[in-house]
């Protein structure tokens, strides 16, 4: 899997100490600060590369303000044949003619830079407008990754300790509570009369919910097919596959590489199909297809009735988010940095937008055919054109965008989440846009405690009962009024 530029640096090597003043080597002609653009398919942003001369040799260091880097450290730069290479992060840059030129990231996007006098300096904080009070908040008792469902009044989430909680939304109360063995990272499917969810050991669950009684429980990863237990979860942010309902029969993803087809009523399994990957999102309903993203790359499409498979592709990185349907086109995020449009009939690439090092996590929302999504440290929430991919306005929201953002007829809410260590700031919080312009309304911010891995709302927002409630991973459930 290829790393995140941030995943990347935490490692780096330090920057070492400069050579002594009295007796300088000679200057390295890559030594200096290059400053230019990066351009992807629909448009570019300013980037900078910069090499110091230190004790064992140059090292490298990288900004890029689009993406909040005023100055990362890289490490020893790694310079033969006058090309500076960095093969897990896509760079490549040669020196000639007094610029460098090469590539940066996936897809290996065009990079040209030039002499220059240093980085650009860091903007400030921007000052935004306070959020609202509480209307109310619940302790769950728990980390909680998992993203909220909202039905008839009611929310539901499940909890690291492996309890499921449904609450009241106009007041928080609780009105029952689940237990089971295994931590609860994922988002539950909600119907009229039950519950499903799967949880960290691929075991998909069935609950009454009136009162939350076990109805059934069938373990989805196969340890003869996959030749091992259920692996520990290696999606970084606690992706887990969620089950989508048609027709009376469920279909869910597993961690033994198979799509399964459950009948509702008592789990029995109608047929599994391997599609040859690990499985950590919902699928995609397409009139009789489903559309599944898998942990290799690959997207499948197959039929409802039987799994038989009828096309397959296969992008730059795992898919961890589940893909959309937008009319003729499939919507995929990626972890090659990119958000893709494919085109159903032939699952050809119609268009695809770079996110430049970052991860493309979030689910997007489709509201009156625009495309409204996150953008993990892209840290962006954008409104997409889905026919072209392009963005109708994107905005900073100050933190990792994981969820899909809550949209109602005049607003946009976003759920950040901040993590420690990291290279770029992130503040965990809640943000509320204007759906027409991305202009901030408010913003709710949650601190990171000191020696504090994560803070903030890892998973969607919610409407209900009036009220904007998230689940923020210390385990507080918080309900905002609208």
């Amino acid at each position: 899997m290829q790393p995140s530029l941030v995943q990347f640096v935490v490692l780096a090597t330090a920057l070492t100490l400069p050579a002594h003043a009295d007796n300088p080597p000679p200057r390295d002609p890559f030594e200096g600060v290059w400053l230019g653009t990066v351009t992807a398919p629909d448009h570019r942003t300013e980037i900078g590369f910069a090499f110091t001369r230190g004790k064992q040799g140059l090292n490298a260091s990288f900004a890029m303000p689009g993406m909040f880097v005023t100055g990362m450290n890289l490490g020893p730069a790694n310079i033969a044949d006058r090309t500076y290479a960095l093969p897990d992060l896509g760079v490549k840059l040669t020196l000639a003619d007094g610029r460098l030129t090469g590539t940066f990231a996936n897809p290996l996007l065009r990079v040209e830079l030039q002499r220059g006098d240093r980085f650009p300096a860091e903007p400030p904080a921007p000052v935004l407008p306070a959020g609202p009070a509480p209307v109310w908040s619940r302790a769950l008792g728990a980390e909680t990754w998992a993203t909220l469902v909202a039905r008839d009044g009611m929310v539901y989430v499940g909890s690291a300790d492996g309890r499921l909680h449904a609450i009241r939304a106009d007041d928080g109360s609780k009105a029952w509570t689940w237990s089971g063995p295994h931590p609860l990272y994922g988002e539950a499917l909600v119907t009229q009369d039950s519950i499903y969810l799967v949880d960290e050991r691929t075991d998909l669950i069935a609950l009454r919910r009136t009162d939350g009684s076990l109805q059934w429980r069938m373990p989805l990863h196969d340890e003869k097919l996959a030749g091992q237990p259920a692996p520990k979860n290696p999606t970084f942010n606690r992706r887990v596959a969620v089950p989508v309902l048609a027709d009376g029969t469920l279909y869910v993803g597993s961690t033994d590489h198979g799509l399964y087809a459950l009948e509702a009523a008592t789990g029995k399994i109608l047929w599994r199909h391997d599609v040859g990957a690990p499985v950590f999102a919902a699928v995609a309903l397409a009139g009789d297809d489903l559309v599944a993203g898998c942990y290799d790359g690959s997207v499948v499409v197959l039929s409802r009735r039987s799994g038989a498979e009828s096309a397959r592709t296969k992008l730059g990185g795992p898919v961890a988010s589940a893909p959309v349907i937008a009319g003729d086109l499939i919507i995929v995020g990626c972890r090659d940095y990119l958000l893709y449009g494919l085109r159903r009939a032939d699952l050809g690439v119609a268009w695809r937008d770079s996110y430049w090092f970052s991860w493309v996590e979030s689910v997007p929302r489709l509201a009156d055919g625009i495309l409204y999504i996150g953008g993990s440290d892209y840290r962006r929430v954008s409104a997409v054109d889905p026919a072209t991919g392009r963005a109708l306005w994107a905005t900073d929201v100050r933190g990792l965008t994981w969820g899909t953002p809550l949209v109602t007829a005049d607003t946009v809410y976003a759920g950040t989440s901040a993590q420690n260590p990291a290279a770029i700031h992130h503040e965990g919080g809640i943000t509320a846009l204007d759906r027409h312009t991305g202009a901030v309304k408010w913003r709710h911010v949650v601190p990171l405690p000191e020696k504090a891995e994560r803070a903030g709302y890892l998973g969607s927002l919610v409407l209900a009962g009036g009220k904007v409630i998230g689940a923020a991973f210390d385990g507080t459930l918080v309900a905002y009024p609208r």
